[in-house]
């Protein structure tokens, strides 16, 4: 199972590599750096010497027949155009952002006056300002939609339970199956460089319970390691609440949250404090909440939420217009473990004066697309907490540890209070992801929730089975599904996955064809007109005891010789000789030979190729296997000493150096 699925991640990352690399391709045009063969750091003036030399090479007076004059003039004009684009800061700022693109756009964005770190950084902020736009047509709205449904109300779903018992339990209010409902939707917009607005409508339907609102955020990022946030609601309740969150370093972080029921300071805030620090895989958050229920001395010593009975004289006298909630004190500790890519594992545990609560979920991918979770909570004794605070008016919870262990905790109501789920989350494609939980609880009997995430957009739907304890009825709701999901993912779904991302290679590499034969022959071309010039610079070389490449290999390469500086020889003429005979045998070759393309680059007895970006734009270069990681082997001779050396497709390259030499290895 450990190998299907790393073949299939394998095959996966294969994929998303080729979409990235063509697209990449596509959109950036050619690399003007490597047909220069500069760094992109290259000084003017070494962009302007590169220049001189390849211009040399390729100039069409050289040639003399009409073909290879042809065949100049057009490396001649990219030589050209890579010079006029990199000598020009304007131009060579646009295009390091932007691609040829930016050069195009370099006149409406840049004044000829600017300074080069002005024009950078104007076509920097204009391409920061394209993915952000980008972004937003994906995830700057956001929704979820809640509907609570109670099943002893449909009829296919009645044998479950004794009809008696069930509809005994049932909560005042219920009125058809649907038990309650809660819907969101937030639109988020940029209002300055770094002040974000959001603003959320919420409605709530939950038994007696009839709430709607509408909610106004700002966030204010102070640089990249702090923000804080207000919100606000147009309509009471008048909960204000005041978040920040500050990184102090890459193993430490802070947050706070202040949260405010009554604008006149009838009842104290909230405050809540959180600590976090990583150690390795482990991630711990410590943290600390006031609640709303404790006294400042004479203050807030007459809060209608620090009296539990409505009857109280005093809790009358000071009830406000619209219910509060009763926010106990609590001190919390959150773990959160990644050992591998297929095992995690987060716990909660909370102290409070009231309740006390443990939660741990452990959760095991099977793949990408397919991953178990089993989770367990333990409450503790205390007063019940109320059995709709699910719904918290007016509150968000960024946290997923913190809604399930509010989740947990909203019924259970005693010393024997306990919880125990199973969930399971599918993948079905790039966007959609779908998710089954079943929970079996003893205060509140089973319940199945059944949800589905698009985006930013969620739909909930948490079933009630039954509301009291029934084993065979857990067994079916978990077990069943799991062995039926299950056998889906890898009878039907996997392979069919497998067939899709086959077919998508395929069609990519038809795609990429056609262009990639027109690199190739110009390619061979530039070799062609090259071959002259190159073979009496490598017969001089050879006399004088030079530089002389004697053998380059391109592409997937080299068919089991790892990338390293230095092997065996007799490994290396073993492996080299294979590789040459299998790019001659193949019938896609994997590899082209560049030996005179090579040492057409060869100055005053160095080469020097930068690093970063494909080698495949080089003059004399193609691609000959698109999609797969490359890499390049040379072969070369210098003081009458042979050397090799294999480096990958983004690495950088300099010959001679004493370390590529054989003669030190035997």
């Amino acid at each position: 199972m450990n190998v299907d699925a790393w073949d299939d991640e394998a095959e996966e990352a294969r994929l998303r590599d080729m979409e990235r690399e063509w697209a990449t391709n596509s959109e950036a045009g050619p690399d003007y750096y490597k047909i220069l063969n500069v760094s992109r750091h290259a000084s003017t003036e070494q962009v302007r010497d590169s220049y001189k030399r390849m211009s040399l090479l390729f100039h069409p007076d050289r040639h003399h027949d009409e073909e290879s004059r042809e065949w100049a003039h057009r490396q001649f004009n990219i030589i050209n155009r890579a010079y006029e684009v990199l000598v020009d800061p304007r131009s060579r700022a646009a295009y390091d952002q932007l691609g040829e693109e930016g050069v195009r756009l370099s006149a409406a964005l840049g004044h000829k006056v600017q300074s080069p770190r002005d024009l950078q950084a104007a076509f920097q902020h204009y391409a920061r300002c394209q993915r952000i736009e980008e972004i937003e047509l994906w995830s700057r709205s956001n929704s979820e939609i809640t509907v609570n449904i109670d099943s002893s109300n449909i009829k296919f779903l009645s044998w479950m339970t004794e009809a008696g018992a069930y509809r005994a339990s049932l909560p005042h209010g219920v009125d058809g199956c649907v038990s309650g409902i809660h819907m969101q939707h937030s639109f988020s917009a940029d209002l300055a460089t770094d002040l974000l607005g959001t603003v959320t409508g919420k409605m709530l339907l939950h038994g007696p319970n009839r709430f709607s609102n509408v909610f106004g955020t700002l966030k204010y990022t102070a640089g990249i390691n702090s923000w804080v946030s207000v919100k606000m609601p147009a309509l009471p309740p008048y909960i204000v609440s005041f978040r920040g969150m500050h990184q102090l370093n890459a193993y430490r972080f802070y947050t706070a949250n202040v949260e405010q029921q009554t604008l006149n300071l009838l009842t104290p805030p909230s405050v809540s404090v959180s600590c976090g620090h990583v150690f390795g895989s482990l991630i711990g958050t410590l943290t600390m909440s006031t609640g709303n229920r404790y006294t400042l001395g004479p203050f807030w010593a007459n809060s209608p939420t620090r009296f539990e009975s409505e009857s109280s004289n005093k809790a009358a006298a000071a009830k406000p217009s619209h219910p509060l909630e009763n926010i106990p004190s609590t001190v919390a500790l959150d773990l959160f473990s990644s050992d591998s890519k297929q095992d995690s594992f987060n716990a909660n545990v909370t102290a409070g004066v009231e309740n006390s609560w443990v939660v741990a979920n452990y959760t095991h991918k099977l793949d990408d697309h397919f991953s178990i979770t089993g989770g367990l909570g333990v409450a503790g004794l205390g007063i019940p907490l109320p059995s709709d605070s699910y719904f918290r008016i007016g509150d968000e919870h960024d946290s997923q540890d913190e809604s399930a262990a509010i989740d947990m905790a909203s019924g259970l109501q005693g010393f024997n209070n306990a919880r125990i789920h199973v969930e399971m989350a599918a993948t079905i494609d790039d966007w959609t992801n779908l998710t089954w939980d079943v929970e079996v609880n003893l205060s509140t009997g089973i319940t199945v929730t059944i949800a589905l995430q698009r985006l930013e957009h969620s739909i909930r739907l948490p079933i009630l089975l039954t509301p009291i304890l029934e084993l065979d009825v857990a067994a079916y709701a978990m077990f069943l599904p799991v062995v039926a999901a299950l056998s889906l993912h890898y009878a039907v779904l996997k392979p069919r996955r497998r067939r899709a991302i086959q077919q998508r290679l395929d069609e990519l590499k038809e795609e990429q064809r056609s262009q990639l034969y027109l690199q190739r022959l110009h390619a061979e071309e530039t070799v062609r007109l090259l071959t002259p010039s190159v073979e009496r610079n490598r017969a001089a070389a050879r006399a004088a005891d030079g530089l002389v490449i004697e053998s380059a290999l391109y592409g997937d390469l080299p068919f089991d010789i790892a990338a390293q500086n230095s092997n065996s020889l007799h490994a290396v003429l073993d492996h080299f000789w294979n590789s040459r005979s299998a790019l001659s045998t193949t019938d896609e070759p994997r590899a082209c030979d560049v030996t005179l393309a090579l040492q057409s680059l060869i100055t005053n007895n160095q080469l020097v190729i930068a690093c970063g970006g494909g080698k495949y734009s080089l003059p004399g270069f193609y691609d000959p296997s698109f999609g797969v990681e490359k890499s390049l082997f040379v072969r070369y001779r210098f003081h009458g000493v042979q050397h090799e050396v294999i480096v990958k497709d983004n690495e950088a390259l300099a010959i001679p150096m004493k370390a590529h030499s054989l003669q030190s290895q035997l």
